[in-house]
């Protein structure tokens, strides 16, 4: 009973945590900082996960270019978990050498609670398609692009609160973390594509072999 007790108590803090993220992010990542809520961070993960999947079923076919009977959700699942996990560590090694004060489970906790606005927003979004017609295309993209941003200003946020920065060092780690994610996932491939190489000339040169023993 006291564990039940303990984990409502827990779920009705992180969705006050939640809402003050939302329209109060400076006080919400502060009381984050003094508060464990990594059980949080990963409910939130599956929650986009799960809003992801649920919109691309949902979204009028009008609106996305992605119909769902074309969507891979294993692959989905993927394009979201790995970029958000590289994104944590590289905003991570950054901030630890550029003087931050946040540990690794704080910036993920801080990144997941950071997708609230697409949480929030994008299955209703998706629900209003529906009566959107093809012309409204460009106030759908509109309204989804400023969820992203909205989302973009939560990490930047998160990013200056956790580790104590001035808005110009935070605007400098930003810049620094964005252009480490993309070496890196510029870096992946590159060697993914020399190992298609490599694996397509053994390939032939094997061809080549097994024709001339045969012949």
């Amino acid at each position: 009973m006291i564990r039940a007790a303990d984990i409502k108590q827990s779920g009705l803090r992180s969705l006050r945590l939640g809402i003050a993220i939302l329209f109060h992010p400076v006080d919400g990542f502060e009381e984050l900082q003094k508060n464990k809520h990594l059980i949080s961070a990963f409910v939130l993960i599956l929650l986009t996960i799960s809003v992801r999947i649920i919109s691309i079923y949902m979204t009028s076919f009008h609106m996305t270019s992605l119909q769902p009977k074309d969507a891979n959700l294993n692959l989905e699942i993927i394009r979201f978990v790995v970029p958000l996990i590289s994104g944590v560590i590289a905003c991570y090694l950054i901030t630890a050498i550029m003087d931050g004060e946040a540990y690794f489970s704080q910036v993920l906790t801080a990144m997941s609670y950071a997708l609230i606005p697409y949480i929030v927003f994008t299955i209703p979004l998706a629900a209003v398609s529906l009566v959107m017609s093809r012309g409204e295309l460009g106030l759908y993209n509109s309204i989804n692009t400023m969820i992203w941003l909205w989302v973009a200003l939560l990490i930047f946020i998160q990013l200056k609160v956790l580790n104590d920065y001035t808005f110009k060092k935070a605007v400098g780690v930003l810049l620094l973390s964005v252009f480490a994610f993309i070496i890196f996932w510029g870096t992946v491939g590159l060697v993914f594509a020399l190992t298609n190489h490599v694996l397509q000339f053994v390939r032939e040169v094997a061809v080549e072999i097994r024709y001339l023993l045969e012949n």
